[in-house]
């Protein structure tokens, strides 16, 4: 009760202390006198020392300003000017299609090249066609066998052979001794010679080795060679893409690079009956991989050069090393 009384006269003396000009139903501002017709909004207390009797003060007034908050708007980026691609700009996007539904998608259905490392020869079933009959494992020991692989001339590419037990599986990469690789288009013959117990010969010749394309890495990069009687006529003469009939072979060349060798450089090698044909096949295939791909000119070089009608082919080459 104390308390309050001393509130009440001190609140007293401070309103007797006004100024005499100040009349009911004026207001009061903090610091300015009477400006209007209410008591005033902020009322400090004191004793006769001069010292405050309320020990809770109004906290400051902290008001946050951005200092760049009306240049902000000239600092956005012009988001037009982030979406353009422009044409002469290569990315791994521009590398694979956006969508499905697009003629460029890696289709494994196109599967011309083989997934296995070599070519089988089958030694014992063949052994067994030439007896007609199987034999067993201890009797086919007996055997002594050959295999020779020979060329549409007739020579010796490659050759095998062995004093006795014929294996069941023979896997040849396609090489022989000289470091040289069978070609694409051209026909091979396996020919299989078995030796009895008693010394009589047994010759058989298998089916003809023909592939449409072949897949072998070399020095100079990983080659993938193609029959050019299929990408440009039986004659192999035609100087435009005949892809009514090769569309499924170049394509499989196209989707194996797409698989592993995204975004290498790719060298175009063409042999044909002249110069000026090699030149124009090769740029054929040049324009079929730029837009297949979709990489620039400068990544697909070409090269023609005149060649024999056994040996003309297309390489296509992937510089990996």
């Amino acid at each position: 009760m104390a308390i309050m009384k001393n509130i009440l006269i001190y609140a007293g003396l401070l309103f007797c202390a006004l100024p005499a000009a100040a009349q009911e139903g004026d207001v009061f501002g903090p610091s300015s006198g009477p400006v209007g017709g209410a008591l005033p909004t902020e009322v400090l207390i004191k004793d006769k020392e001069g010292e405050s009797k309320l020990n809770s003060l109004k906290p400051p007034l902290a008001i946050e300003v951005d200092p760049f908050e009306t240049i902000k708007p000239s600092l956005e980026p012009d988001q037009s000017l982030l979406l353009a691609i422009s044409p002469l700009t290569v990315s791994w996007r521009r590398t694979h299609p956006e969508v499905l539904d697009n003629s460029r998608v890696i289709q494994p259905w196109r599967m011309t090249f083989s997934q296995r490392p070599g070519i089988a020869l089958r030694l014992r079933d063949q052994l067994f066609d030439i007896l007609r009959r199987r034999l067993e494992p201890k009797e086919a020991k007996g055997y002594a066998w050959s295999l020779t692989i020979a060329d549409e001339e007739g020579r010796v590419f490659h050759h095998y052979e062995g004093s006795s037990d014929p294996p069941e599986e023979l896997l040849w990469n396609g090489q022989n001794d000289q470091g040289e690789w069978i070609k694409a288009g051209r026909s091979y013959s396996a020919v299989y010679t078995f030796t009895d117990p008693s010394g009589s010969p047994h010759t058989t010749v298998g089916k003809p080795l023909l592939f449409k394309g072949i897949v072998h890495q070399e020095d100079t990069g990983l080659h993938i060679s193609l029959d050019s009687s299929v990408l440009f006529g039986r004659t192999k003469t035609e100087s435009a893409l005949d892809l009514a009939v090769g569309y499924d072979l170049l394509r499989s060349a196209s989707d194996l690079v797409k698989r592993r060798y995204s975004g290498m450089p790719v060298a175009v090698r063409v042999f044909a009956s002249t110069k000026e044909l090699a030149d124009a096949q090769a740029a054929a295939i040049q324009e079929f991989l730029i837009k297949d791909l979709m990489t620039m000119s400068k990544n697909v070089g070409v090269d023609g050069a005149r060649a024999a009608f056994s040996d003309q082919r297309v390489e296509i080459v992937l510089l990996n090393r």
